[in-house]
C-alpha cells in the first residue's frame, strides 16, 4: 500500500501528494500562479484601453449636442442627444461609462456592432503599423487559454474557475472566460481522461479554437481591407493556438518529470508572462500605446472628439417637436421654433467645442511630459496644433444640421506649435504641413520675402518646402520583406495614420506661392494680401467680406494687383449655381484682355468645377482642357489634369476640338 506521501499512479493531480509540505507548496504555488495570471489579464486589458483596471471616474468626451434643458421651456426634464456612437471602438473599450458598462459592451450578444478579436489588431495599436504586436498578443493569448486547462488537470476543476473569472472580469473577455469554463470541464470529464494526458489537453482545447473562429468573424475591418491584409490579421490567433499547445506539452512534460509534484505550471507561466511584457517594453514601448489612444481620441477619424459628419438633424427635429408640445404659445410656428432651437444650439456648440479643444491640448501636453523623448512628439504637437486650429463649419451646420470641422485655416495661437514642429522635423509630412501653416501666418503679417521677428518669411518657407519635399512614408514593401524578420517586424513611419497627403500639401504650397509672387505690394506692406489671407473661407460672411475688399480696391483705398483674384473668388463663392457660372464666365472674358492677370487660370479652373457641380460635364471638360493647354505653368493645371483623369478624359489637341 502506498504511504501518505506516495501518490496514486493513476492520478496526475498535485493533491495526491498528501504530506503537509507538498500541500503547503501546492497552495502557495497556486496563489502565485493566480497572481501572475491576474497580472497577465491586466496586461491584456491595458493593451486595449491604456488602463490596468477600468474605473468609473474616467472623463469622457464633451457632448457636441446640447441637453434638452436648453432646448425646451423651463421645467422640462433634462436629457442628452447622443451622437457619439457606441461605447466601443473596435475592441478598444471606452472606459467613460464605468466598469460594468464597459464589460457589458463587449458581452452583450444583442449589440448591433459586436467587438471582435480582429478589431483588437486594428485599434488602438494597428498591426500594420507595429507588426510585432502580433507576436505579443499571440503569446499573451496562448498563456491566457492554456493555463486554466492545466490548472483543471493538475489541481482540479474548481480551482480553474479562479482563472476563468480573471479572464472574464479582469481581462474583460467574458466570452473567452465562458469558453475556458467549458474547456476546463472537458479536461476533467472522465471519458476524456486518456492515459496519454496531452491528448486530453488537446481535446479540451478545441472550444478555444472554435472561439477564435467565432470571435474573428464579421469584423468591420473586412469591409475595406484587401484580402492579403485580412489574412495577416489571423496570424496572431494561429500563433496563439500553436503556442498554447506547446505550453501545455511542456507543462505536462515538466509535471511528469517531477512526478506530478506541485510547481509544474509556475516557471513556464512566469516565462510566458515575461516574454510578451518585455517584448512590448523593449521593442514597442509604452509611448506607442498611449500615443495611439491619444490619436484615436483626437486624431482624424475619431468617433469621440471632433467627430466628422455627426448628423444632428433627427435630434433637432425631436427637439422642435418636444418644444412645440411643451409650448403654450399658439402663435409659435414650427419655423420660428426651429430657428429658436438652432440659435440656442449655436451657443451650446461654442461652449462644448471649446471644451473639446482644451481637453485635446491638455492630453497632448500630458503625453509630452510623460514621454519627453518619444518618437511621437512631432505627431502629438501636430494633434495639438490641429486642435487649436480646428473650427466648426457653422455655415454647413446651419444648412444641413451636420457637424463638420476644418483645420486648414491656421490660428495665430498655434504658431509656436507649428514652429516647434518645423524646427524638429522639417522634411517629414508633418513638417510640410507646419511649413505651409507658418507661411500662411507669416503672409498674413506681411512677411512675404523679408523675414519677420522670428526669422521666417512666407516665400522662404514655401521655396524650401517645394525644393525639399517631404520624405516618402515607408511601408511594408518588398525591400523590407527581403531584409528579414527584423525589418518586417520593425515599426512603420509614425505619420502614416494621420491622414496627411503630402501631394495635397505641396499643391497648396504652389498655389500660395503663385499668389504671393504675383501680387506682392511692398509699398503698402502687402495690405490687400494680408486682408485677403485673413478672411476665413468657410465663414458665413466670407463672400460679403470679399465684396467689401473689392469695394476698397475699386475706391482706391487699396492700390494692388490683387483685384483680379478677388473678382474670381467672389464669382466662385456665389451660393447659386447659375450665378456662379455666369460670374465665372464674365471673369474669364474680362481677364482674357488683361495680359498681366495671374487669375485667369484660376477663373477657368473654377468655371470647370462649377460646370461639373451643375452636371454639365462636357463644358467642364472643355474648361479643364483650356487650363491644361493654356496655363501649363500654373498650379491650376495640375488640378485640372486630375479632374480630367477622374472624369475619364484626356487633354485633346486644338484640332480635335
Amino acid at each position: 500500500m502506498p504511504g501518505l506521501d506516495q501518490p496514486d499512479d493513476r492520478s496526475i493531480e498535485v493533491w495526491r501528494w498528501t504530506k503537509p509540505k507538498y500541500r503547503h507548496r501546492a497552495v502557495a504555488l497556486l496563489l502565485f500562479d493566480a497572481l501572475l495570471f491576474a497580472g497577465l489579464c491586466c496586461f491584456i486589458l491595458w493593451l486595449r484601453t491604456g488602463q490596468y483596471v477600468i474605473t468609473t471616474s474616467t472623463a469622457g468626451p464633451a457632448e457636441m449636442l446640447p441637453p434638452d434643458s436648453i432646448l425646451e421651456p423651463a421645467g422640462q426634464a433634462d436629457g442628452v442627444f447622443d451622437v457619439q456612437g457606441d461605447t466601443t471602438v473596435g475592441s478598444y473599450v471606452s472606459p467613460s461609462g464605468g466598469y460594468w458598462q464597459a464589460w457589458w459592451a463587449v458581452f452583450d450578444p444583442s449589440a448591433e456592432r459586436q467587438a471582435t478579436l480582429i478589431d483588437f489588431l486594428i485599434s488602438p495599436i494597428p498591426l500594420d503599423q507595429v507588426p510585432l504586436i502580433a507576436v505579443i498578443i499571440g503569446l499573451a493569448m496562448a498563456t491566457l487559454t492554456a493555463v486554466p486547462i492545466m490548472v483543471s488537470m493538475l489541481y482540479r476543476f474548481p480551482y480553474s474557475l479562479i482563472f476563468c473569472l480573471l479572464i472574464a472580469f479582469v481581462a474583460l473577455l467574458p466570452w473567452l472566460g465562458l469558453t475556458m469554463v467549458l474547456c476546463c470541464l472537458l479536461a476533467r470529464w472522465r471519458p476524456l481522461r486518456f492515459s496519454f494526458h496531452y491528448a486530453t489537453a488537446l481535446v479540451s482545447f478545441l472550444p478555444v479554437v472554435f472561439y477564435y473562429f467565432m470571435a474573428t468573424r464579421n469584423a468591420a475591418a473586412f469591409d475595406y481591407l484587401p484580402r492579403i491584409e485580412i489574412a495577416k490579421l489571423y496570424v496572431p490567433w494561429v500563433l496563439a493556438i500553436v503556442a498554447a499547445c506547446v505550453f501545455m506539452a511542456i507543462t505536462l512534460m515538466i509535471a511528469w518529470i517531477v512526478n506530478y509534484r506541485p510547481g509544474a505550471i509556475a516557471p513556464l507561466l512566469a516565462m510566458m508572462f515575461a516574454i510578451p511584457v518585455v517584448l512590448f517594453e523593449v521593442k514597442v514601448g509604452r509611448d506607442e500605446l498611449y500615443y495611439r489612444l491619444l490619436e484615436s481620441r483626437f486624431g482624424p477619424g475619431s468617433n469621440s472628439y471632433f467627430v466628422e459628419n455627426a448628423d444632428a438633424s433627427q435630434a433637432l427635429a425631436r427637439a422642435v417637436r418636444k418644444y412645440s408640445h411643451a409650448s403654450h404659445n399658439p402663435s409659435a410656428t414650427p419655423e420660428a421654433i426651429a430657428e429658436l432651437v438652432a440659435l440656442r444650439w449655436q451657443f451650446w456648440l461654442d461652449s462644448a467645442f471649446t471644451k473639446q479643444q482644451e481637453e485635446a491640448q491638455t492630453a497632448c501636453d500630458t503625453f509630452r511630459r510623460s514621454f519627453p523623448h518619444s518618437r511621437y512628439t512631432p505627431n502629438v504637437l501636430y494633434l495639438k496644433a490641429r486642435a487649436i486650429d480646428m473650427q466648426i463649419d457653422r455655415e454647413f451646420f446651419r444648412r444641413n444640421a451636420i457637424l463638420r470641422y476644418y483645420s486648414d485655416y491656421p490660428s495665430a495661437a498655434s504658431k509656436s506649435v507649428w514652429r516647434e514642429i518645423y524646427n524638429d522635423v522639417p522634411r517629414s509630412p508633418i513638417g510640410a504641413v507646419a511649413a505651409l501653416r507658418l507661411a500662411i501666418l507669416e503672409a498674413r503679417q506681411g512677411h512675404l520675402d523679408q523675414a519677420g521677428p522670428e526669422g521666417l518669411a512666407a516665400l522662404m518657407l514655401l521655396d524650401d518646402l517645394l525644393k525639399h519635399p517631404p520624405e516618402p512614408v515607408p511601408g511594408a514593401s518588398a525591400s523590407e520583406m527581403e531584409g528579414g524578420l527584423r525589418a518586417f517586424f520593425a515599426k512603420r513611419s509614425s505619420t502614416g495614420t494621420l491622414g496627411i497627403d503630402p501631394s495635397a500639401i505641396l499643391q497648396d504650397a504652389r498655389k500660395l506661392q503663385y499668389l504671393l509672387t504675383h501680387n506682392t505690394d511692398p509699398e503698402q506692406n502687402n495690405l490687400a494680401l494680408r486682408r485677403l489671407l485673413s478672411l476665413m473661407p468657410r465663414h458665413a460672411l466670407y463672400h460679403r467680406n470679399l465684396v467689401n475688399l473689392r469695394a476698397d480696391i475699386a475706391a482706391g483705398r487699396l492700390i494692388t494687383r490683387l483685384w483680379d483674384n478677388v473678382e474670381v473668388l467672389i464669382a466662385a463663392t456665389e451660393p447659386s449655381s447659375s450665378l456662379r457660372i455666369d460670374g465665372l464666365v464674365k471673369c474669364v472674358e474680362k481677364l482674357q484682355s488683361v495680359p498681366q492677370s495671374d487669375a485667369l487660370a484660376q477663373a477657368r479652373y473654377e468655371l470647370g468645377v462649377a460646370y461639373k457641380d451643375d452636371n454639365r460635364h462636357h463644358e467642364a471638360g472643355a474648361a479643364f482642357e483650356d487650363v491644361v493647354r493654356l496655363h501649363a505653368d500654373t498650379p491650376w493645371a495640375t488640378d485640372a489634369s486630375r479632374r480630367l483623369a477622374a472624369m475619364g478624359l484626356g487633354v485633346r489637341s486644338g484640332g480635335d476640338r
